[in-house]
């Protein structure tokens, strides 16, 4: 299916405003830079300078708040030439990047959901969170298929391991942002679910045929375009398959954009680099001579551009040595302002302020939540109907918490050239609430309860054996995993000896909050009587739990991977 978008491309405010345009303004409508509402008024001035003198197409924003942001917004569009495109990385909603906003289930949470209609209905509450933000494009959904358990950045970020999963729901989340007027992005194409190297360090070779990669990694894609996906995301990537140049990012790959997704595939939409700052590309050319080469390839946008100047200057260069023709510059231009038109940005509003932040947590959102957490819960065991619990037994209840997890820079400038891509929501949020699950049980049952960090708090381990062998039920909930798989998502040994006793007992239920992938690390959780998983932990995800071991609902989530031989795809007792 044709994106809607492109309906525009011959309205007349789309032909004016390309005609009032000068061929550099055209080449600057491409290039998309970086924007942080948590930085000082220098780093408004540099971009308010890049709006006013060069005239750039867009801003990814990062870090900051809906508030400040929304400022900085209103007083760009106000000095644009052209109406600036904005955009972010909102997986899981504008929480993903910005403090006081909602922040929705992580995509593996939802490819463990049944009902793929409430995707759709998150997809267009984040619609409209982007809309009241003053934001048209969302960098989502991941249609990339996670089927290697140590991929360093994908992982809880993908649906799932079954390609055709994948792609229904992908299609489902698209579908409400589109429909609330926000373009949905399909990322990260050709597909980075099977890599074990993360391209903000490196550029991960993956060494598929090609015909692996038709059957598999580019299924979603492929569905996705058929549904009309506005607008895709070029990841990263070295496939010698499908290009067979050495080193060769596939963000810079004309064999991989402009011939497999625009040709054989027949995208027409919209395709944005991965951001240009990443060292998977950036290590490869210097500033600029980038850019050029990724708008080469067949690149519309170039995203998170690091010096726009000299990008602007290498793209003249491309032209004048006959790389590129400034018909192709016009055409992708000419696509881009369809969009904004398609957006409603030839009759922009500026953002009301003062609500923003009760409307970005509004009461549907927070029921929405719920609703989610209880519908992808999964129930992995449940020997000899353990759950629910009775009224008469005598319980405790352990919360036993993980280690803090940091990013690993191998070079320590990695940590400032980076920091925008690692300190967002990803395993930060969702953590204020670690005692709701012990609380709600607490206080239906009287129950004891016992707090443990990732040491024990001191104990020995036959000290907490002879503290819990008076109890009747013993629920333990494992909190504050890491996401990423990194230390074992922050799991001490000390954790895994405590999880491995209680989980021979006869009597005993856990409640892993955290990745499904984490379930390895405990060599005989398998063994448990009771096992439950939430994918991620937050306020919801607790209140979850918590209503299922009291039987106030039942689970209908299925494993959206395989974990081990103890845990496949589809497990789950509903």
């Amino acid at each position: 299916m044709r994106p809607a978008f492109l309906d525009y491309l011959e309205h007349s405010w789309v032909l004016k405003t390309l005609q009032k345009l000068s061929p550099e303004e055209r080449i600057a409508q491409l290039i998309h830079v970086a924007g942080y509402s948590n930085r000082d008024e220098n780093h408004e001035k540099d971009l308010l300078q890049l709006v006013e003198k060069l005239g750039i197409g867009g801003i990814i924003f990062f870090q900051g708040t809906p508030e400040k942001q929304a400022q900085m917004v209103n007083h760009f569009q106000e000095k644009a030439k052209v109406p600036l495109m904005i955009s972010i990385d909102g997986e899981w909603g504008l929480a993903m990047r910005l403090n006081n906003s909602t922040a929705f289930p992580y995509q593996m949470a939802l490819g463990a959901l049944e009902e793929n209609h409430l995707i759709y209905e998150m997809g267009r509450e984040i619609g409209k969170h982007c809309k009241r933000a003053g934001i048209q494009v969302n960098f989502a959904p991941v249609a990339d298929i996670n089927n290697n358990p140590d991929n360093p950045v994908i992982s809880f970020r993908s649906f799932g391991e079954n390609r055709e999963m994948v792609a229904e729901k992908a299609a489902e989340y698209m579908k409400g942002l589109q429909d609330e007027g926000v373009l949905a992005c399909a990322k990260h194409f050709p597909g980075h679910g099977d890599t074990s190297t993360d391209s903000h360090f490196g550029l991960p070779v993956i060494s598929h045929s090609k015909e692996r990669f038709e059957d598999n990694e580019l299924y979603p894609f492929s569905k996705l375009i058929e549904v009309g996906i506005a607008s895709m995301m070029i990841a990263h990537l070295n496939v010698p398959a499908i290009d067979p140049a050495p080193n060769m990012p596939s963000t810079l790959s004309k064999p991989i954009i402009t011939d497999l997704l625009k040709g054989d595939l027949g995208f027409e939409g919209l395709t944005f680099t991965d951001a240009l700052d990443m060292k998977g590309v950036a290590d490869l050319f210097p500033s600029g001579v980038v850019d050029a080469k990724a708008l080469v390839a067949g690149n519309d946008v170039l995203l998170f551009t690091v010096d726009p100047e000299k990008a602007i200057t290498e793209i003249k260069k491309a032209i004048e040595n006959g790389e590129i023709t400034q018909e192709a510059i016009d055409w992708r231009c000419q696509k881009l302002l369809a969009a904004k038109k398609w957006a409603g940005l030839d009759k922009f509003q500026p953002i009301e302020t003062e609500r923003i932040q009760s409307e970005l947590n509004n009461n549907f959102s927070k029921n929405l939540n719920q609703k989610l957490a209880e519908k992808s819960i999964t129930l992995l065991r449940n020997e000899g109907a353990i759950l629910p619990l009775k009224p008469e037994e005598k319980v405790l209840v352990i919360s036993l918490m993980a280690k803090d997890v940091v990013p690993v820079f191998h070079k320590p400038e990695l940590a400032k050239q980076l920091q925008h891509h690692f300190k967002s929501k990803e395993e930060n949020d969702d953590k204020q609430e670690a005692l709701v699950f012990q609380k709600a049980i607490s206080k239906k049952f009287e129950a004891d309860q016992l707090l443990l960090d990732n040491e024990l708090n001191g104990k020995s381990l036959e000290e907490l054996k002879a503290q819990i062998s008076s109890y009747d039920k013993v629920i333990l909930g494992i909190h504050k995993l890491a996401m990423k798989p990194r230390e074992d998502f922050g799991i001490s040994e000390q954790m895994k000896a405590l999880v491995n006793y209680v989980s021979g007992l006869e009597n005993s239920i856990i409640s892993v909050f955290g990745n499904a992938y984490a379930l390895s690390k405990f060599e005989k959780i398998q063994e448990t009587k009771g096992l439950i998983l939430t994918y991620q932990e937050s306020e919801f995800t607790q209140k979850s739990a918590s209503k299922l071991i009291l039987g106030k609902i039942t689970a209908e989530g299925k494993l959206p991977v395989t974990v081990n031989e103890h845990f496949q795809y589809g497990a789950g007792i509903v």
